[in-house]
């Protein structure tokens, strides 16, 4: 299996993870020593058990709470070296709100077949249009 099978695979584990709430499955797919970024907010944690909780919250957070998630690849995956690249596309729907459209791109960085850097890239655009659509919409239907 090449590297962007087995990121295709965790990308569809994800999107059963997401469906299930079984984020065990995910642990395969990651080093112990994994590190998740987001570098238009300054988020890094390091840490398998640290990466899922995070990850974990983010969708709990926002994307369960929305009525509908699209997200559909744009460009890629493709495999440079030791890491593959993905842009992709997402729109959430929510009832009595606009929908929203944002797009980012991911980069996984391998070692022995399992991600040891995980990096969401947003635009400072893109992560002010999800920052005020959240506060506009989705926080306040959580309280």
């Amino acid at each position: 299996m090449n590297l962007v099978e087995r990121y295709q695979a965790y990308a569809s584990d994800f999107e059963r993870t997401f469906a299930d709430d079984d984020w065990f499955r995910l642990e395969q797919y990651f080093t112990e020593d994994v590190t998740y970024s987001t570098p238009a907010n300054g988020l890094r944690v390091s840490g398998r058990e640290a990466v899922l909780a995070v990850l974990r919250a983010a969708v709990s957070g926002f994307d369960r709470r929305c009525d509908s998630r699209t997200l559909l690849t744009t460009a890629g995956p493709s495999e440079q070296g030791n890491q593959v690249l993905r842009e992709w596309a997402a729109t959430f729907a929510l009832e009595g709100a606009p929908d929203l459209q944002i797009g980012g791109s991911e980069r996984a960085v391998f070692r022995d077949n399992r991600i040891e850097l995980l990096e969401v890239r947003l635009t400072p655009e893109m992560l002010s249009r999800l920052m005020k659509y959240a506060e506009t919409y989705v926080l306040p239907r959580a309280s």
